[in-house]
């Protein structure tokens, strides 16, 4: 029932594997010399690319005017299904171009945090392995700090039934002051873990699992050295099945 964080902010439904069939799919009949040609890359930038490299934005529209294909679709996979609805925070399902796209939406980035590696906390040792679009006017509305947002990877059952294995965490780092009840993403030693915080008067911090099968973890008041807030969490993405 391990808790750590890992894999890429997209592991769920593996998409640099798709994203990379697609860009597959786009450039045919060309060979991918002819291709990469055409759009003004490398012959081995663009092999980087269908071997799951994320490419820069604009590489992508390139590939999606030069291939006549759907920007989003290229991006996300998505068909054209018109949506305007500002308080979803996800990309929505229609056509843009790679301008509206910046205007409208954030790129978060997602990390490949391997705790058995030491990484503890989001700094610059921390990749970024891949970036979440969410919609700007959301990101507004919660008043978040686009430059403090980062995504990662729910491992383990112990916050069932809120978040499950594998569940997309978005997580603000500038909101580090502890309130109760909430639940943060929170560095206890060398290990990463999403838990409800609860202080007590005496200063001793307890980690709350949602999943009452686990133990809660009590940090006393002379060990918070060893506890780090990383951040809230301020949304779970979820599978429906």
């Amino acid at each position: 029932m391990s808790e750590s964080f890992s894999e890429s902010v997209f592991s769920d439904e593996h998409p640099r594997a798709s994203f990379a069939t697609r860009v597959e799919q786009a450039i045919k009949p060309d060979s991918i010399r002819t291709f990469a040609s055409k759009i003004g890359v490398s012959e081995g930038t663009l092999r980087r690319i269908l071997k799951g490299e994320d490419p820069k934005l604009s590489i992508i529209e390139r590939i999606a005017q030069e291939s006549k294909t759907d920007f989003l679709w290229l991006v996300k996979g998505e068909d054209n299904q018109p949506s305007d609805n500002s308080t979803s925070p996800l990309l929505s399902q229609r056509v843009v171009s790679v301008d509206e796209f910046q205007e409208k939406f954030v790129l978060v980035p997602g990390y490949h945090i391997s705790v058995s590696t030491g990484y503890g906390a989001f700094n610059d040792a921390a990749l970024v392995e891949r970036h979440l679009a969410f919609r700007k006017k959301w990101i507004d509305y919660k008043n978040l700090d686009k430059s403090q947002l980062a995504v990662v990877f729910a491992k383990g059952d112990s916050m069932e039934p809120t978040i499950h294995n594998n569940n997309t965490i978005l997580v603000d780092l500038s909101d580090k002051k502890l309130s109760e009840g909430l639940i943060y993403v929170v560095r206890l030693g060398e290990e990463l873990y999403a838990k409800r915080l609860q202080q007590y008067i005496d200063g001793s911090v307890r980690l709350i699992s949602d999943n009452k099968e686990y133990v809660e973890q009590h940090v006393q008041a002379h060990e918070l050295d060893q506890l780090e807030i990383i951040g809230k969490v301020v949304w779970i993405g979820k599978d429906l099945a």
